[in-house]
């Protein structure tokens, strides 16, 4: 129960209940429409001001996809999904705001108009859950930026369309959302509960939804049951976000609000390399390290980074200025697993700022580069005859749960991590074993893989590189050279398999990944078992 001046939450679940067999409740209008907000909750992020410039010049660039139009078309030809969202989501406004002045703030109200115009009654993707739900947080928290100053039917028909989302909201709640996107249409509901008149019930379903995804999504260690970076970063900064708007409302928090915003900060840094952003597992990008340094001084979370993840199955080791990640889990429920990617044992490598070995990321739209970089190819990880580790079925599900074994060591002068798999045990009857060490100050990465069982099936060990990082051949092809932007130089070579040197790609951000290369070690499995060593040694200047 929260407590605050002037707002009562009893009484109110009797009434709600006349509404629900009628399936127009959601869209009719309060007895009073109100003409103001009760709080505004302020928006601590900043814009991007390029992009604001961008919208007001007709370029909208969402989800990696750019568009220009002349016209405000809500549709446009060739628009995905994911590009829809964002744009339906208003968002974008903050990057406006970033931008300021009066041309900035009659767009926002333009653009704000003309949607209230075209879509006042329910639409599939518009009136989304998660898109309404990002819709309302910011026509709230924005609202004195492109509202306050609005004239009166621009202000009416605002709070008009709100009331109406947000009660159609409070009806479509939770339906077949889950994960970090439930969360984000409860955000929207609670928004709507604490800035709009008789919003007392909303307030009241929304936390109730929201305390029940804090225990259904967190895990123990702090990750996200997804296994996502990514997704434990934007489920901590939307409880940020919650938390400010119930403090800017006066209106008691929820401990355990504030308790899973504790346990996520730590989980967040721990997946963050020495430049600030995230490791590429499982659907996550780099991200932006401003965005994410701003949110963890925001969250107040004063705890250090996790040494390890057990629940989310991950591990890490650092030694000096090296730290490397790796993936030692399998998703934990079906209905997470949808974005989840096959790169058992995969891992990435950084030293200081500079990333060296790489996961390929992901595509922030659905579509063939995103299916693509769900492989174990995509992965710095070893594949077997080409095919995946995990088995992604019909449905895009990554099914199956190869059992993973694994330890991890850390002393003043060495950290490792030996673990085992069987993924490929079903269908080519071998288990792989890597083990990878840091030494001399995390100078030097050594690593073993070991493939026990079948002979004669082809495989190769992929090191994907950062695009910041060049690598030719050297000693006659014996060893590869990679040299960083910073200048900072090492010399990768192998024993027992065929070293070169491939193309690849990174996806980091946006739609379409970024060219790159990749360290490539092919071989056939011949005696039990199968064995090649490789060694990164940092070049001495």
């Amino acid at each position: 129960m929260f407590l605050t001046e002037g707002i009562s939450f009893r009484g109110i679940r009797p009434l709600r209940k006349l509404a629900i067999g009628n399936p127009l409740a959601g869209l009719s209008l309060p007895s009073r429409v109100p003409d103001h907000l009760r709080v505004v909750p302020p928006d601590p992020w900043a814009g991007d001001a390029q992009k604001g410039r961008d919208i007001i010049a007709g370029i909208f660039r969402f989800a990696g996809q750019t568009i220009s139009k002349d016209d405000l078309s809500w549709e446009p030809l060739g628009a995905k999904p994911e590009w829809l969202a964002e744009l339906h989501g208003f968002e974008w406004l903050r990057d406006l705001r970033s931008v300021g002045g009066d041309r900035a703030r009659r767009m926002a109200r333009e653009m704000a108009g003309n949607w209230m115009m075209r879509y006042d009654k329910p639409h599939e993707l518009a009136w989304r859950p998660d898109v309404t739900g990002a819709r309302i947080a910011a026509w709230i928290s924005f609202h004195d930026f492109f509202c306050a100053s609005a004239d009166d039917e621009f202000r009416k028909n605002y709070f008009t369309s709100l009331c109406k989302q947000a009660r159609h909201l409070a009806k479509s709640l939770p339906g077949e959302l889950n994960g970090v996107p439930l969360l984000r249409a409860y955000k929207g509901l609670a928004y709507s509960g604490l800035a709009l008149d008789d919003g007392e019930e909303r307030l009241e379903e929304a936390f109730a939804g929201i305390l029940k995804q804090i225990g259904e999504q967190l895990l123990p260690d702090g990750g996200h049951i997804s296994r996502s970076p990514q997704a434990a970063f934007d489920f901590m900064q939307m409880l940020v976000d919650l938390r400010t708007a119930l403090t800017s409302a006066k209106v008691e928090m929820p401990e355990e609000l504030q308790h899973a915003i504790d346990r996520l900060a730590p989980a967040v840094k721990f997946f963050r390399h020495g430049d600030g952003a995230f490791c590429q597992f499982n659907g996550g990008q780099e991200g932006n390290a401003n965005i994410c340094e701003a949110t963890l001084m925001h969250s107040g979370a004063r705890g250090k980074a996790m040494k390890t993840m057990p629940h989310s199955g991950y591990e890490k080791i650092t030694l000096g200025r090296s730290a490397l990640f790796m993936d030692i889990g399998l998703p934990l429920l079906s209905q997470y697993a949808d974005r989840a990617h096959a790169g058992l044992l995969s891992f990435e490598y950084s030293f200081g700022k500079d990333r060296v070995f790489v996961n390929c990321g992901t595509s922030e739209a659905q579509g063939r580069w995103r299916d693509l970089l769900r492989s174990t190819a995509a992965h710095t990880a070893l594949a077997v005859d080409a095919r995946n580790s995990c088995t992604i079925d019909a449905n895009g599900i990554l099914t199956g749960r190869p059992a993973v074994k694994y330890d991890r060591r850390e002393e003043a002068s060495l950290a490792l991590i030996d673990a085992t798999h069987n993924g490929y045990m079903p269908r080519f009857g071998l288990s792989h074993r890597r083990c990878v060490r840091l030494q001399e100050n995390g100078e030097t990465v050594l690593g073993e893989d070991h493939l026990t069982g079948k002979s004669g099936v082809h495989f190769a060990a992929r090191f994907h590189l950062h695009p910041n990082i060049q690598a030719s051949l050297i000693a006659d092809g014996a060893e590869i050279l990679l040299r960083a932007r910073s200048g900072t130089g090492w010399r990768f070579r192998a024993a027992g398999a065929q070293l070169a040197v491939e193309d690849s790609v990174y996806g980091s951000e946006g739609e379409t990944p970024r060219r790159t290369l990749q360290i490539a070690l092919h071989g056939i499995t011949s005696s039990s078992p199968t064995s090649l060593a490789w060694e990164l040694r940092r070049e001495k200047i």
